[in-house]
């Protein structure tokens, strides 16, 4: 089995080279995913199609650089920091800032939560 740092590593370079099936090979069935908006999609199927849009700005013009990663082996999480690169096709560039936490049990991620520097402030409803 690979280690933490080799999951959180492989699953971050999904989205560069955009192999949106091997991205989906690291989702637990029942994964979590918390968007930056903090809207959560439950199951693996839901996490997918959540995550499908980033696999269509995986191209030339685009580049996720993962700027810092912790790994805590203790609560099988890893914390990546990175930068969204974007080249308009005038050629603007623009980059997007952000965080995800993954938690990983038996070698896949049951939790991505996704956080980004934005100009609005995401508000949830807290029960």
């Amino acid at each position: 089995m690979k280690s933490l740092s080799e999951i959180v590593s492989s699953f971050m370079g999904t989205f560069n080279v955009g192999d949106y099936e091997a991205m989906l090979e690291f989702i637990s069935d029942t994964a979590v995913y918390i968007d930056p908006n903090g809207i959560e999609h439950k199951g693996r199927a839901a996490v997918g199609e959540a995550l499908a849009p980033g696999f269509a700005v995986s191209d030339s013009k685009s580049h996720y650089e993962v700027t810092a990663t912790m790994i805590d082996e203790d609560q099988s999480m890893g914390l990546v920091t990175w930068t969204l690169l974007m080249t308009a096709p005038d050629g603007t560039q623009s980059s997007i800032d952000g965080l995800d936490i993954l938690h990983v049990r038996d070698g896949k991620i049951i939790l991505k939560d996704a956080f980004c520097k934005a100009n609005e402030i995401a508000v949830r409803q807290v029960a």
